[in-house]
């Protein structure tokens, strides 16, 4: 009789994991060591310390923010929008990210903004030379003033995922519109704005280093080196050991731009941990060059058949929908190893 209460117990502890306190999972979580932050003095750049930065629409944000803390709501806020398109949906664009920040009701966030330079979703539309020759000069001067009116520290990842086929971007045409966008924000005077060059990492298929540096636009107009990493066998892929060491050899701190449980989701509570969160932040802890992440608390089948893209696998990253993965995920980021809304004052800014 007593075998069979402790079986019962131990499926009623570890089987609803809706109800399953992770005591246990959290002293598991926490063994990795953590290494001291590298300090590059790059633009915006904390001294120590790692950006906890969410994202990728303003209501999903705004959930996220709400389930952490007080002491640990997310830095930075993540969104995207593109200057290959008409002037009208730039101008568009600026109204919604006024609203956007005023919404979030924090003064002390940040912004994080892909910046896309294709006409389409994900069909090889790239712009990129176009943007370098000129064709989009006039888009490119109402981003800035809409950068210079809603006057916010902003981390922008120029053409995010640049090798990605989906934007059929040559090395010749991205590296030249990096860096015309980079001259013009520096011509136009305008401060607080950190330069992001964002690889596409696993999702590319993890192009060779001589592939990957063909992209380059150069040391003197990039601030910082950025990848975006979703599938749990991604974190552990030993490209990842040389990118973020690549990284420190040319002097940049690293941005994940985009993170998020792809195919693992947070429906399979201690599993789903087990998974892709635990490696996840075991790596983050690893690599000292890593100075920010962005977590995307998003139902992926949702926006998929709301947006039209192809992510109906990817599973729903929601934390708010398990209480195992919510309350392991938030212990993490109550470590005082994480840059939160209240440590504002760590990112340097110009005077």
């Amino acid at each position: 009789m007593n075998n069979w209460y402790l079986i019962l117990l131990l499926l009623t502890t570890v089987g609803c994991s809706n109800n399953y306190n992770p005591e246990n999972l959290i002293v598991e979580s926490a063994q990795s060591e953590y290494k001291s932050r590298l300090n590059f003095d790059a633009k915006m750049e904390p001294k120590t310390g790692i950006i906890h930065g969410a994202g990728q629409d303003v209501d999903s944000y705004i959930k996220y923010k709400n389930l952490m803390s007080e002491g640990s709501k997310p830095l930075m806020y993540m969104t995207y929008t593109s200057i290959t398109k008409s002037t009208d949906e730039v101008i568009a664009w600026h109204k919604k990210i006024k609203t956007e920040l005023a919404s979030l009701g924090d003064k002390n966030v940040v912004l994080q903004i892909g910046l896309n330079l294709t006409t389409g979703k994900d069909d090889g539309s790239g712009e990129a030379l176009s943007l370098s020759q000129g064709k989009y000069n006039e888009q490119i001067s109402l981003f800035i003033n809409a950068l210079k009116d809603v006057n916010t520290p902003t981390y922008l990842r120029i053409g995010y995922e640049f090798e990605g086929k989906w934007n059929n971007y040559t090395p010749e045409g991205y590296v030249s519109a990096f860096r015309l966008i980079s001259e013009k924000l520096k011509l136009s005077g305008i401060k607080n704005i950190a330069t992001v060059w964002c690889s596409a990492g696993g999702s590319a298929g993890f192009i060779s280093k001589k592939d990957l540096m063909a992209f380059y636009p150069g040391d003197d107009v990039v601030d910082w080196w950025g990848v975006d990493i979703f599938s749990p066998q991604e974190i552990t892929n030993p490209w990842l050991d040389d990118f973020y060491k690549s990284a420190q050899a040319h002097g940049k701190p690293v941005m994940i731009g985009e993170t998020t449980p792809r195919y693992v989701g947070v429906e399979d509570g201690i599993e789903s941990w087990r998974a892709w969160y635990q490696p996840f932040f075991e790596m983050v802890k690893k690599y000292p060059q890593i100075k920010a992440i962005s977590y995307i608390n998003w139902d992926w089948d949702f926006w998929s058949n709301k947006l039209g893209f192809s992510w109906h696998d990817w599973k729903d990253a929601r934390l708010e929908k398990n209480s195992v993965v919510r309350e392991a995920y938030i212990k993490e980021i109550n470590d005082p190893i994480w840059l939160n809304s209240q440590n504002f004052n760590a990112i340097p800014l110009a005077n």
